[in-house]
């Protein structure tokens, strides 16, 4: 194809195609896992009004003021669901398709790299693993990853011709970049040795537009140093790890490559492959030119340098913070394949023959980015989601907790405040400080409280102050409910004048679930003894369904309060709060159709039961029913 407008048409095809896979990688089941507790804490913070945010977090969150304003604008036009906040990131990392291809064409500059090389660093962006993973994820990471090449290749186009135009555009490029995530002035550095080592005749020219540029921008980075040196004075420490500089060769570059760790001897094997390939690159060269050679040098080492550097200070040692170095990554392996697909320019002992050995060798690189593409049907199955299922959690509470409720945990996470909009409160636990200290005062404010997640601590005062009641578990989410021991009869969902045998009056019932986050019942029975028997009376909960006539589905039998609340010495008068579950784990999947949960006494010497009388003191039969519903419920 010799027509340079048919190729430009052809290319500009092939970069669509790319796009739309790099699109349809990245919006496919974008919303099929819920929001992970970094990703709610965007939606809940990050997104809120800027005055908030500037009030409560300029100084205390690690991430530039632009990133906090692009989010609350988005969310004031897409809304706030998992969909809608993940689309930003979408949108802003398939930047990085066209920008590492334009790089290609830029930086490496030969016919190959315009027909063949500029396609497959697009390919090789799009289909990347970890930039899929982060442009499904409501953080700053996967939008920083598509602007960082685009103010790069803007910059190298500026510098190749020095126009006024040319650098202004970089300069809003990279103001946004840098605005987007602190760690973008690592790639800075990278452009001010590039500019160093140019050779042109307009060096001169060139450097001091660029010092200008730079000047510019820093007088624009104003609020972004002030909210460095505020961060710098917060005592902030990060959240990751400390540096440790192996675990750039095994832990880094298999994660930026194929988006997960990968297992020993592998996470090494890889790595040493990719650098043996890196040496040999370096070893033939790239181009004819040294000074391309050594910018992908300082590109590749620079920002590994600085984040370990950083890293030693704060816990900030992670791939996600060198996610922008991809495409050097990946042009270490694409650029050589310039050999295979170009003629040589001059005779070079080093470019008159290609050995077959030569082309499988630079072939067999591209396999060393492919790879990661097997974990996308792991990922996209969800074998690994990010998040546990908060829905269901929410779900779960909504149907169960009140407003004077409060839902207590060990580890606060975003997450459940984003899912959860029902009305009871929410506290979360220090580490580190007592307990008691912590929930002694809270059992003037509530009477209920849900416990998410297993604290010993916590768990042992809430048994020793209130009344155990519940335990369910969500996958990933043990639960347990408990109750101050004064009973308030508006408690009860039902009132009921329900009478068994002539001991006791059913005064009323509360039945919590089920739902569709889980099967488990939770019933409590409101007892008020008449009198006091010889024979220890037990209560049966029983659960009947279909087929017709309804046989039993679960049951539990219990004395009144685990025998606490016993038939032969409970206290004439008094209001008992009696728990009872049905459909606990392991418990067998519903079958659709009709159930009822019955309630009655029985001797457990001979199984006779009591009769049942109502208000008006006729027999009713020898159980009460207190719940019919329909499985599967409907909406």
């Amino acid at each position: 194809m010799t027509d340079p407008r048919a190729r430009r048409f052809a290319s500009l095809i092939l970069l669509t195609t790319l796009l739309g896979l790099a699109f349809g990688l990245r919006v496919f089941r974008l919303d099929a896992v819920p929001l992970r507790g970094d990703e709610a804490f965007a939606v809940r913070v990050w997104a809120d009004s800027p005055a908030t945010v500037l009030r409560d977090w300029f100084d205390r969150e690690p991430h530039p003021l632009g990133t906090f304003l692009g989010f609350w604008a988005w969310q004031n036009v897409a809304g706030d669901s998992e969909f809608a906040m993940r689309y930003l990131a979408l949108l802003g990392n398939l930047i990085g398709v066209a920008a590492v291809a334009a790089l290609a064409k830029r930086l490496l500059r030969s016919q190959s790299a315009a027909l063949w090389i500029a396609p497959i660093a697009a390919l090789l962006w799009a289909i990347n693993p970890f930039l899929i993973w982060h442009a499904q994820d409501v953080r700053n990471y996967a939008i920083w990853a598509g602007l960082s090449p685009l103010a790069l290749w803007l910059f190298l186009r500026a510098a190749d011709s020095n126009r006024p135009r040319d650098w202004t555009l970089y300069a809003l490029a990279e103001l946004i970049a840098l605005y987007t995530f602190f760690l973008e002035a690592f790639f800075v550095i990278v452009q001010a040795m590039y500019l160093m080592s140019l050779q042109n005749h307009c060096k001169r020219q060139t450097i001091t537009r660029a010092l200008f540029v730079w000047a510019v921008i820093g007088i624009l980075l104003i609020p972004w140093f002030i909210q460095i040196y505020l961060l710098s004075g917060s005592g902030y420490e990060g959240t990751t790890k400390a540096s440790d500089p192996p675990q750039l060769i095994t832990w880094f570059i298999p994660v930026l490559f194929g988006g997960e760790d990968l297992h020993a001897p592998w996470d090494t094997i890889i790595t040493a492959l990719w650098f043996g390939f890196f040496a040999l690159t370096l070893w033939i060269g790239i181009t004819r030119r040294d000074r391309v050679r050594l910018f992908l040098v300082a590109w590749l080492i620079v920002p590994m340098l600085m984040l370990l550097i950083v890293g030693s200070r704060m816990a900030v040692f992670h791939p996600r913070y060198l996610i922008a170095l991809t495409p050097a990554l990946l042009f270490v392996i694409i650029s050589g394949l310039i050999r295979i697909t170009q003629q040589p320019i001059s005779p070079s002992p080093g470019l008159e023959r290609r050995s077959g050995g030569e082309v499988i060798v630079r072939i067999a690189a591209l396999l060393i980015p492919l790879i990661g593409v097997t974990t996308l049907p792991a990922y996209y199955r969800g074998d690994h989601p990010k998040a546990a299922n908060w829905p269901a959690l929410a779900t779960y509470l909504t149907t169960r907790a009140r407003a004077t409720d409060e839902i207590i945990g060990p580890n606060p996470d975003p997450a459940l405040g984003y899912y959860y909009r029902g009305g009871a409160h929410e506290f979360g636990l220090i580490p580190d400080v007592d307990i008691s200290a912590q929930l002694r005062s809270e059992l003037n404010f509530y009477d209920t409280f849900w416990l998410i997640g297993r604290d010993p601590d916590a768990e042992q005062f809430l048994h020793d102050n209130t009344q155990f009641i519940s335990f369910d578990e969500i996958p990933g989410f043990p639960i347990m409910q408990f109750r101050t021991w004064d009973v308030d009869p508006d408690e009860m969902q039902v009132e009921t004048a329900i009478m068994f045998g002539n001991i006791v009056h059913l005064r009323g019932y509360t039945v919590q679930g089920p739902d569709s986050a889980i099967h488990a019942i939770t019933v409590l029975l409101y007892w008020e003894p008449i009198r006091q028997t010889d024979t220890e009376y037990k209560v049966f909960v029983h659960l009947v369904g279909p087929p017709h006539p309804g046989p039993l589905w679960d049951q539990d039998d219990a004395r009144p309060m685990d025998g606490f609340a016993s038939t032969r010495q409970w206290e004439i008068g008094t209001l008992y709060r009696d728990p009872y579950h049905l459909l606990a784990p392991p418990s067998t999947d519903l079958a659709p159709g009709t159930y009822t949960i019955q309630v009655g006494f029985y001797d457990p010497a001979t199984s006779d039961r009591l009769p049942v009388f109502d208000a008006e003191g006729n027999e009713i039969g020898d159980s009460y029913s207190i719940m019919t519903f329909d499985w599967p419920l409907t909406p």
